[in-house]
């Protein structure tokens, strides 16, 4: 079984939150069938849409991401 969240954290990490992610995600979701229904399963679980859920999951990396970069530089961390 696949685990979905590490399989987008890769993705993301692969192509950036680029429309290229959103390409390949589609491309694995119609190539490998038993891929779909896994992901299908981690939305029903995860409370996402099928439609949008891995897109949802992206974005609230990525603002959990920028969060933690704002409060960062807030206490005076600058780099």
């Amino acid at each position: 079984m696949n685990d979905i969240s590490d399989i987008l954290r890769e993705l993301l990490d692969r192509f950036s939150n680029t429309p290229e992610l959103d390409e390949e995600f589609e491309r694995m979701r119609r190539e490998d069938p038993e891929f779909d229904n896994e992901y299908s399963l981690w939305c029903e679980e995860s409370g996402y849409s099928v439609k949008d859920g891995y897109r949802d999951y992206i974005n609230e990396i990525i603002e959990s991401q920028d969060s933690f970069w704002d409060n960062y530089h807030e206490y005076g961390n600058n780099i």
